[in-house]
This record gives C-alpha cells, sequence and structure tokens, in this order.
C-alpha cells in the first residue's frame, strides 16, 4: 500500500480533529464545533467514533477475511508471506476468537515454507523474520499437530548459521544478511522457549547492553538511534534472559515515558516522531517488561490515554491504522490490539507477544 507524506497542514487537520473527538471520549462539554472544523474530512471520517469501546465485531470480519484468503492475498508480500498469516491470527486471539478452525490450513502452508528455520514463502532462503512469525503462528495454535511442525534441531542449525561473524553476542537475518536487534531477540526468546542450545546465547546480554544509547533506548545496531521496536526487541531479550540489569533501566524508563504524547495518547517510536498505533505495543510491553524485570511495581504508561488514541484509530468497517488519514492493515491491526490488551497482565505475553496460555503449552510440550 503507497504512503504517502503528510504535509505540516494536513498534519494539524488531523491534530485538529483528535482534539475535538477527544473532548467527546472525556464527556465534558465542549464549545460549538466551528464550521471549518466542521468542514474538515477527518473530522466528519472518525466524527462517528465518539464512544469508548473496541469495535470487536468489524476487527473479527476484517481479520477473518484475511485468513480465509491464505494462498493468493498473500503472494503480493514475497518474502513476509508468513506475517500475514500471524497479524490476523493473533488479532483474532486477542479477541477471543475460536481460531482452531483455520489450524489444517495454516500449517499445510508453512510447511511449504520450512527448511529447519522458515522461509518467506514457499521456495525462499531462511530468514529469521519470517521464523519468528512461522513460530508464533504455530505456537498460537497450540496444538501436537502445530508444534509437531517445529523442527529444533534445524532450527539450532540455522541459528548457528547466522551468528555475526563479526560481533559476539550478534546476530544476521539470513546467512551474509544485515545484523540488527531483531535477530538478536528471535534467537534468545526461541532459544530459551524451545530449549535449543544455551551456547547460542553467549555474549548476547553484552552485546545488547552495548546497543543502548545516551537516551536511554536501545538502537538495532551499535551507535545507532534509539528506536521503540528495537528497544523491545532488546529488552525482552535481556528479561527472558533474566539479564535486565545489564542496561540501565532508570535511563531507559526516561527515554520510555518520554515516547507516550501528550495531545494524541499514543506512543511514537523514536524522539520527535509523530504517534503511530503500532507503538502501542512495542513501546507499551516495555513497560510491562520493566515489571517484569522488577525494576517498577505498577504501570506507568497512561493505558486510558493509550486505549483512546487506539479507538480513533478503528476503522468503522474493522481493522486499525497507524494514525487518522490512513487505512486500515493487518499489521497495525495486529499491534494496536496487542498494545490495547497490555493492561490485562494475564493474557498477553510480553515477550512473545501472544497469549501466556499458548506458551505454557509450548513450554510443557517440549519439556
Amino acid at each position: 500500500m503507497k504512503q504517502l507524506n503528510r504535509t505540516e497542514i494536513e498534519q494539524n487537520l488531523v491534530h485538529d480533529a483528535i482534539v475535538q473527538i477527544r473532548k467527546q471520549y472525556e464527556q465534558v462539554e465542549s464549545e460549538e464545533v466551528p464550521q471549518e472544523l466542521l468542514e474538515n474530512k477527518y473530522y466528519k471520517e472518525y466524527e462517528q467514533l465518539d464512544k469508548l469501546e473496541l469495535l470487536k465485531d468489524q476487527h473479527i470480519k476484517y481479520c477473518t477475511k484475511r485468513l480465509l484468503n491464505i494462498g493468493y492475498s498473500i503472494l503480493y508480500l514475497d518474502v513476509g508471506q508468513p506475517w500475514c498469516i500471524y497479524w490476523p491470527l493473533n488479532a483474532l486471539c486477542i479477541l477471543q476468537e475460536d481460531v482452531s478452525k483455520y489450524e489444517q490450513k495454516i500449517i499445510q502452508y508453512l510447511e511449504q515454507c520450512k527448511i529447519g528455520g522458515f522461509g518467506g514463502g514457499p521456495y525462499q532462503i531462511e530468514h529469521l523474520a519470517p521464523t519468528y512469525s512461522s513460530l508464533l503462528t504455530l505456537f498460537i495454535l497450540a496444538s501436537p499437530s502445530s508444534l509437531g511442525l517445529v523442527d529444533r534441531k534445524g532450527l539450532e542449525k540455522f541459528f548457528w548459521s547466522v551468528q555475526d561473524p563479526n560481533e559476539r553476542g550478534s546476530y544476521l537475518m539470513h546467512v551474509n544478511g544485515e545484523a540488527d536487534m531483531r535477530a538478536v531477540y528471535i534467537v534468545v526468546i526461541m532459544v530459551i522457549l524451545l530449549k535449543l542450545d544455551p551456547k547460542l546465547l553467549d555474549g548476547c546480554a553484552e552485546y545488547i547492553a552495548s546497543c543502548q544509547t545516551y537516551e536511554g533506548g536501545i538502537g538495532g545496531v551499535r551507535y545507532s538511534e534509539a528506536h521503540g521496536g528495537y528497544t523491545f526487541c532488546g529488552f525482552a531479550a535481556l528479561v527472558c534472559m533474566r539479564k535486565a540489569h545489564y542496561i540501565d533501566q532508570e535511563k531507559l524508563l526516561y527515554w520510555l515515558v518520554n515516547r507516550q504524547m501528550e495531545n494524541e495518547g499514543g506512543f511514537n517510536g523514536r524522539t520527535n516522531k509523530v504517534v503511530d498505533a503500532c507503538y502501542s505495543f512495542w513501546q507499551g510491553a516495555i513497560f510491562n517488561l520493566l515489571i517484569l524485570s522488577g525494576y517498577l511495581n505498577q504501570q506507568l504508561m497512561n493505558v486510558y490515554e493509550l486505549q483512546k488514541y487506539i479507538h480513533i484509530c478503528q476503522s468503522p468497517t474493522g481493522g486499525i491504522f497507524d494514525k487518522p488519514s490512513k487505512s486500515p492493515d493487518a499489521y497495525h491491526t495486529s499491534y494496536g490490539l496487542s498494545g490495547y490488551s497490555l493492561s490485562d497482565n494475564q493474557f498477553l505475553n510480553p515477550i512473545y507477544n501472544i497469549p501466556n496460555k499458548s506458551i505454557e503449552f509450548v513450554r510443557q510440550f517440549f519439556q
């Protein structure tokens, strides 16, 4: 989907629309809506979202349609086809929808992508990103059939093959590919959950710590800018290894609390960037991870404000977009709903971004 950069005028129109709608959320008496705002296309489009509610039925229909079209409908993504299964599947799971009916079709498709790890589609090379989304999909299904597709020896071999030859504790996304924090995160959490060779973790905590920036967040590689997605990956890996203390958590928290924007209520991913619904999870989950690490004993993000922003980012016909003026997509629907559900600590696992019950099933299966 082609994305166009918004002009400053357009950003102001969106901001004005959000401010007016938020007054309706807060149920405070607001002044008469100015004529120019009534003519604002974004206000007209989102005015109907004047209640603090999640459009659950519409989102279920939106995600179901995407899962029912596995095959033809995801070919356009080329190297990321397993993601087009994971995103709507995880969203449906969060919405408490029964996903077992899709199990056979999903397993048959992912089997075509499997080598030891998984490729981005049939007949493609192993790559850590689709390996991650494929494994999470199989974990969500949480059945002997789905977990029977997990080749632990093949995964170990693949992980060893993508060790970064230039940095101890770093990993490449694929053989001879790029190194970034996503790769480290994927290897770490899968090694621990699937009980693979613990030597694969040697140096990982030290490498992650070396990527913490002066701001407090974590960059994709050493000496790069702090970024919400990479910060989540690095810190989630540390928490999973029980080595959160390897970084300065006070500095991390200071950076993190400044990512939730006062006007919108949602998170941005980097300093001086606009809000995006996907960071509802990437940034929001870090607060939960800080609680898991023992650094915090209470939730410090404003959950209510975050949920209000996600409501504004709902399409009336289902699906969630990154910000008003954009179209819904499966990616933002999945991570928007993941962020929305972070307030329920008993439901969503903040390290893996799938339900806790699925993680427990996987742990017992691979005992």
